[in-house]
């Protein structure tokens, strides 16, 4: 399968397409500028890089005529990723980069597939693409100013939304807001792709126990290392969140039944093993709702998570049952 490498200063940005094109068997790459692509590019060799336009360091027009310029990366196809797609100066100098996409951001699914699937089927013929000399430099100068002077003016424009982080600070993990951005977008998907999806709600065990008798600060080690279990037991296409508290979620595209069957064994499996290797004086349990999205229905998010909740609760009420 291709390897795909996602150029983007915003890591939150990055995941988003990691986590959608990694559930359909692509190699993911990824970098935080044009510098740090390049020099990725160079020992990777990827078959597709998808980049920012403005990003410090090197931006993404600078970056696809440095993949121009080395005979190994010339022929690798890139797309544009920008949220000032729109603008004319824009579509004049991809086009005139060898760029032939160019998405939105926030980038719709569906969008995404088609961009990469196109762009893959045709690959980039080097000797037909302009020369550095070709592309102005002052044309350049001035579209990079113009861009980087957009992007100051939506920085203050959402700066109240971006003070409401997508990810839980304590974790790491996505919390309940970058869940649901990124759960709604895969929904849409699996519904108009008819791709089977499945939503688990999983609730860490006595909590306030942990807290009551070892102290909060041990409550957020427990936290937090029931987190990194979580991470270690699910796939890098699957979306995972602290949704507040001690509870958290987790989103899947293409689980079969055997699959998930799997998950919950190695995540039973990851605790314990964690507990065997603990020496904190208590141990990590944790109760499971697991529900297959009917994509046939019109839920939303919210209601499909209140019923993995109602799930988990069962299940949580029947281990009180057995002890």
């Amino acid at each position: 399968m291709a390897t795909i490498l996602i150029v983007d200063t915003r890591p939150a940005d990055r995941q988003l397409y990691i986590t959608l094109l990694s559930s359909f068997g692509y190699r993911l790459l990824e970098a935080s500028d044009g510098a740090e692509a390049l020099e990725l590019a160079r020992t990777e060799i990827p078959d597709l890089v998808i980049t920012d336009i403005v990003m410090p360091n090197m931006d993404g027009f600078t970056l696809a005529r440095r993949l121009r310029a080395e005979p190994l990366l010339s022929g690798v196809p890139v797309i544009f990723q920008t949220a000032q797609y729109l603008e004319p100066e824009v579509r004049k100098l991809a086009t005139a980069s060898g760029v032939q996409h160019i998405l939105g951001k926030p980038a719709q699914p569906q969008d995404v597939l088609h961009a990469v699937q196109e762009t893959l089927k045709k690959p980039v013929a080097p000797a037909r693409l302009p020369q550095t000399g070709q592309l102005q430099r002052e044309h350049l100068q001035l579209l990079a100013d113009k861009l980087y002077e957009k992007n100051l003016e939506l920085e203050k424009t959402n700066e109240r939304l971006r003070s409401l982080s997508l990810t839980d600070e304590m974790t790491g993990l996505n919390n309940r807001r970058g869940f649901m951005i990124m759960a709604n977008g895969l929904l849409k998907f699996a519904r108009r792709a008819n791709h089977p999806l499945c939503l688990l709600y999983i609730d860490m065990d006595s909590l306030k126990q942990i807290n009551d008798t070892f102290g909060h600060a041990q409550g957020d080690t427990a936290l937090t290392h029931f987190s990194h279990i979580l991470t270690e037991t699910f796939r890098d296409s699957d979306v995972i969140a602290r949704m507040g508290g001690d509870e958290f979620a987790a989103l899947t595209i293409d689980a079969t039944e055997g699959s998930l069957i799997a998950i919950q064994a190695r995540l039973q499996s990851n605790v314990d093993s964690h507990n065997l290797l603990s020496v904190q004086g208590y141990t990590l349990s944790f109760s499971l709702g697991v529900i297959r999205v009917d994509l046939n229905s019109t839920l939303t998010v919210d209601a499909l998570l209140s019923q993995a909740d109602e799930a988990m609760y069962a299940h949580k009420k029947g281990k009180k049952r057995k002890t």
